[in-house]
């Protein structure tokens, strides 16, 4: 019985190498690093069901060449030494063709010289640091560059001439890069930044640096944060009964900061990449899929997670291979890709040129300020 036993554990274990030899044959894996919890989770998870929604998609209608998407998550938390670790084990377990990831700048720049080493090609959903442009020939982003926004903003703001303008932001390679942007565009102009205050990302008082900039008697406050942390900024923002116009990026479009401070941000103007027409097919049969597989409306950066994926579809399609090798060859052929969040072109640095406008909180939703 004993040996009986072991002759069929043994048939079970050959007959388990087979089928899963079998699965790797019909599929073609595909990583993803995404802050799956943390304070950016919500993003993550935006994101990773716009990826999901497509992959799906290519699946049920017979693959790619033939071959199934198997998408491999994994959770970076945000913080560069989680995105490291998850990087490592796709490229050395997974054996992954490609990788989309990641939502902030900071975990995306530190796998970068490891996607480039390895010779995988990387499309950042999000990523907006202007550093990521010089980040290496395998990274590439479906995310406006912080360059565009910080731009669009200091050309607001010269509109008002002689006025006067305090920043307050986060102290990583997100905050520090869009206000070196929005510095450089401001030189030789008529506007004056006569505050600088920085907090670290999961702050829970500001208080200081908020005081700090009241005394200096600003016309404007330009604030690079996300979304927990504008939250706390807000509330101590009216504790310390401050009345100065507020200014901020892209991150500031959150349902949950509207939620969470009410008509405290009423008012505030921020930066947001310029999306298609609503009347664009491939966008509204996008919104129109994504609601009846999740249940909800699109959130912020699921349809860049969408374009991510078709982004690398389309490099195979343009290859033919479903190779790293390929799938850099691919990429570079991408002409006027027709995608969920509009035209994509990449150019010489891997960055997509997306133009941004302006919106602002009214009666506590977003609206176009001008676009």
């Amino acid at each position: 019985m004993k040996r009986a036993s072991f002759y069929l554990f043994c048939v079970i274990i050959i007959c388990f190498g087979i089928i899963s030899c079998s699965q790797k044959e019909h599929s073609i894996n595909i990583g993803a690093i995404l802050p799956l919890t943390g304070d950016l989770a919500p993003y993550g998870e935006n994101a990773k069901n716009g990826i999901t929604l497509l992959a799906e998609k290519i699946n049920n209608n017979g693959g790619i060449q033939g071959k199934n998407i198997n998408m491999i998550f994994e959770d970076s938390n945000a913080l560069p030494e989680k995105a490291v670790a998850a990087v490592q084990k796709l490229n050395n377990i997974d054996k992954v063709a490609a990788i989309i990831g990641d939502i902030a700048s900071s975990p995306t720049l530190a796998i970068a010289p490891i996607v480039n080493k390895n010779k995988i090609v990387l499309v950042s959903p999000a990523a907006s640091s202007p550093d990521i442009s010089n980040a290496g020939p395998y990274v590439y982003r479906v995310w406006p560059s912080d360059v565009f926004e910080a731009d669009r903003m200091a050309d607001y703001v010269k509109t008002f001439p002689n006025k006067k303008i305090a920043v307050l932001y986060v102290n990583n390679d997100y905050g520090q890069a869009m206000l070196k942007e929005f510095k450089t565009r401001l030189m030789n102009s008529a506007i004056d930044i006569i505050a600088e205050e920085k907090f670290e990302q999961n702050t829970i008082d500001v208080r200081i640096q908020i005081t700090r900039i009241k005394k200096t008697n600003p016309d404007f406050i330009y604030l690079i944060s996300y979304p927990k942390d504008s939250i706390i900024i807000l509330r101590q923002y009216k504790e310390l009964a401050l009345s100065v116009r507020l200014l901020s990026t892209s991150s500031f479009e959150d349902n949950l900061i509207l939620k969470e401070v009410g008509g405290i941000a009423e008012g505030v103007i921020f930066t947001s990449p310029i999306p298609p027409q609503e009347d664009d097919l491939i966008v509204s049969s996008f919104k129109t899929d994504y609601k009846n597989r999740f249940g909800a409306e699109p959130g912020l950066v699921a349809d860049f997670g969408y374009d991510a994926l078709l982004v690398m579809l389309e490099a195979i399609k343009l290859s033919g291979k479903l190779t790293r090798d390929g799938i850099k060859e691919g990429i570079d052929l991408i002409k006027n890709l027709n995608g969920a969040t509009g035209v994509i072109n990449f150019d010489k640095n891997g960055d997509v040129v997306k133009p941004s406008g302006l919106k602002t909180v009214k009666s506590g939703k977003y609206v176009w300020l001008k676009r």
